[in-house]
């Protein structure tokens, strides 16, 4: 059995094949997903010395020193230069490229004056000294994200007493530029260290203030604290749960916060470059309304309509699965069975028919995303409801499933049957018939363009979208794609799977079995109903692996 979803030969024209197994059982527990509602109490271990990520390189430099591009490499992003991310040892060329990038931006910023007011905040004067001392210490203590020690002072002191043998003439801005190199090819830098070594008395390290803003900082905005969380950290304001749940309560306010939520949500729902989002082809014969010019504009509604249920709406996770709310313009108008002559260019917020149109999954950016060239994908929209939205892995194909024809026939008059028909081997229906097919049966309702359909285009046969949907370990008569939105959204699995997603993105380790106590608690609250998005997000930071680490075994 498995997921022709994550196929990448299935992203062009042409069909979807069935996915099968041996057996009627899924690759991960129908039940309950990421290994059940059991959990371990315990602390996972992560690395006492992470390397940012480039992303996060990107926007640290853009906050400490007003550079998002490097004019002496065209133009393009600093990360673009570096290494992909990757765990582990820093390669000698990962480390060349650091320096590289390093050496760019530090000629950059003292070139110019207003980039170069970023990092000295005085004038030198005579060798400069004074002034690059205080330098060293007001410009550090935001780099490194905690106040310098006195041998790093000295060190970087030590530095500007070398000036002039390390650099052309020894004038001060040269020594500045050598400074501020120095510091961005710093381990303390390019790194999120933990070291600090004060026992909790239950054989964990309790984090200093300054590591706490650190990952309050990268987990909500993924750049470096601001004035005020550098403040709660150096007067050592950020030791309770009390004390960080303020600081991350007013962190959402601030627009890298949105940018935060928008990304998880394009990890949740698998969006971005590269993937059957930005991929869709269709056969323009059949869907002449279709053109690859709606394609960002339908990904951009998808983020526009999660952004308004988290911060316009304050909204729940419920709400993502209900809200009738989308956002439209003339050229997407169609799709949605409006007049596009009451649009112009721009996305506008509109009410759609919550019968037809509740949720993310009924907007035509996923429909679209997750069809095929020249009909609709019961396979594609029911692999990622299943997998994505529930929790249940259906594991990988079996040789040769992504080959197996769709079946013509007088009495298949429907996609559904043909699709029914393909998936009825023996090494398929176990995981299709009973996990799969069900969902993306349910989804017939939209056409591969996302329209809303009730009779099939080639045949004139009426959309059959009832189905019993496998939902919480037991099969659910479902009648339409608005009753399998309202069963999603107060599935206790689904809600899971949304709070196991969180705690993986933003703890960044990918649902370890440690974290699951966390994930069990946010998915009650979850289930309990009133619970924002936003309150998950703070709620984030309450659990004990925030606020400690283990000690990390050789």
């Amino acid at each position: 059995m498995g997921s022709m979803g994550d196929d990448p030969a299935d992203r062009g024209p042409g069909g979807d094949g069935p996915t099968g197994g041996t057996g009627d059982t899924p690759g991960g527990s129908p039940g309950a997903p990421g290994g059940g509602t059991e959990c371990t109490s315990g602390l996972a271990s992560t690395s006492q010395i992470r390397r940012l990520t480039n992303a996060q390189y990107d926007r640290t430099i853009r906050d400490l020193l007003g550079v998002t591009a490097l004019t002496a490499s065209g133009n393009v992003a600093p990360s673009t230069l570096l290494a992909t991310d990757q765990a582990g040892s820093l390669t000698d060329l990962g480390w060349s490229a650091y320096r590289s990038v390093a050496e760019m931006i530090a000629a950059q910023v003292m070139a110019d004056p207003a980039l170069k007011r970023k990092f000295l905040k005085c004038t030198p004067s005579g060798d400069g000294a004074a002034c690059l001392h205080d330098t060293i210490l007001e410009f550090g203590r935001r780099a490194f994200r905690r106040p310098l020690t006195q041998a790093e002072v000295a060190r970087f002191d030590a530095i500007v007493a070398k000036g002039p043998q390390i650099t052309p003439s020894g004038a001060p801005e040269e020594v500045a530029e050598a400074l501020l190199y120095m510091f961005l090819i710093s381990p303390s830098f390019i790194q999120r260290a933990e070291i600090t070594e004060t026992s909790d008395g239950a054989g964990r390290f309790v984090l200093s203030s300054h590591e706490v803003a650190s990952r309050l900082s990268y987990m909500l905005w993924g750049t470096i604290p601001d004035e005020a969380l550098d403040q709660a950290a150096d007067q050592g304001q950020l030791s309770t749960p009390e004390q960080i749940l303020a600081q991350a309560q007013r962190m959402l306010d601030d627009p890298r916060a949105r940018q935060m939520v928008a990304a998880f949500h394009r990890y949740y729902l698998e969006l971005g470059a590269d993937t059957r989002w930005d991929s869709a082809q269709r056969d323009t014969a059949l869907f002449p309304v279709f053109d690859r010019s709606l394609i960002p504009i339908m990904a951009e509604e998808t983020e526009r309509f999660f952004d308004h249920v988290v911060f316009a709406r304050g909204g729940t996770f419920q709400e993502l699965f209900l809200s009738p709310i989308a956002f439209v313009n003339a050229a997407t108008a169609p799709l949605y069975g409006l007049n596009p002559a009451e649009f112009g260019s721009d996305l506008q917020e509109v009410k759609l028919d919550a019968t037809q149109r509740p949720g993310f999954l009924t907007r035509v950016g996923f429909l679209n995303a997750y069809s095929s060239y020249n009909r609709t994908s019961p396979i594609l929209r029911g692999v990622f409801i299943t997998k994505d939205v529930l929790g249940i892995d259906p594991g990988t194909p079996p040789p040769g499933a992504l080959e197996t024809p769709l079946p013509e026939g007088a009495d298949l008059d429907t996609n559904r049957k043909r699709v029914d028909a393909q998936t009825a081997g023996a090494s398929c229906a176990g995981c299709h018939h009973t996990y799969i097919n069900p969902p993306g049966f349910v989804m017939e309702a939209y056409d591969a363009v996302g329209r809303w359909q009730t009779h099939e285009a080639s045949t004139g046969a009426p959309i059959d979208t009832v189905a019993d949907v496998r939902i919480d370990g037991e099969p659910v008569k479902v009648a339409s794609p608005a009753d399998l939105m309202a069963r999603l959204a107060a599935s206790p699995n689904a809600q899971r799977r949304y709070a196991q997603k969180w705690v993986s993105y933003a703890y960044e380790r990918d649902g370890h079995p440690l974290d699951s106590c966390t994930v069990n608690d946010l998915a009650e609250r979850i289930t309990a109903g009133g619970y924002t998005v936003l309150d998950l997000v703070t709620d984030l930071t309450q659990s004990p692996s925030f606020r400690t680490r283990a000690v990390e075994l050789e």
